[in-house]
């Protein structure tokens, strides 16, 4: 049977949405991790923290500068002393690197919040988001404080599809987060999308 191009595309579509809905189905519980990275065996090298990790909020995370560059967050681990490793990503697997401090490591905050915010997001679409430490996307007067790994490449026009998450995560069993996709021109950034979907990991 020969079909034609808009029943294809039709056929097409369902199959996307049934695959995102079966995906949402099974995850059955959120796994939350707390995470310290192991130490790297990549060379060392050296730089300074002068605050606390926006990125993650909680003790021993840490905003530092290396070189020219700043890596947020960065860790302390029980096994190096006047030294935290940038650069690691559980996500993606990425050991990150081990910096000899110049400077002592500033006093932590005196207060710590009971439910850290979620540093890494999976989603059951398998999309990774990551809060931002920059500037944060106001869309259609919605806060968007993660970027996920399904954006689309910007370009000369500006930014065709972009996708974040708002800070409003329902804690279940099963959590759920706001996703939200939009585009970025030089008349501002355009809603598109705003729907809930469950969460499989998180990371803080």
């Amino acid at each position: 049977m020969v079909r034609k191009p808009r029943t294809a595309l039709l056929w097409l579509i369902a199959g996307l949405l049934t695959s995102a809905t079966c995906a949402a189905r099974d995850v059955r519980k959120t796994t939350v991790t707390v995470f310290t990275p192991r130490v790297p065996v990549e060379r060392s090298r050296s730089g300074e923290c002068w605050t606390d990790s926006i990125a993650v909020t909680r003790r021993g995370a840490y905003r530092c500068m290396v070189g020219n560059e700043i890596y947020d967050p960065c860790f302390t681990n029980l096994n190096l002393a006047d030294a935290v490793i940038c650069g690691a990503n559980p996500a993606n697997a990425s050991t990150g690197f081990i910096v000899n401090l110049t400077k002592p490591l500033p006093k932590p905050p005196a207060h710590q919040s009971v439910h850290p915010r979620p540093w890494l997001v999976k989603l059951a679409d398998g999309t990774i988001c990551e809060i931002q430490t920059g500037t944060i996307a106001f869309v259609a007067g919605i806060e968007v404080p993660y970027g996920c790994s399904d954006s689309k490449k910007c370009d000369a026009k500006g930014c065709p599809y972009m996708t974040g998450l708002t800070a409003k995560f329902k804690r279940d069993k099963v959590w759920t987060a706001d996703k939200v996709a939009f585009s970025s021109s030089a008349s501002g950034l355009k809603l598109l999308n705003h729907k809930p979907i469950a969460v499989s990991e998180i990371w803080e």
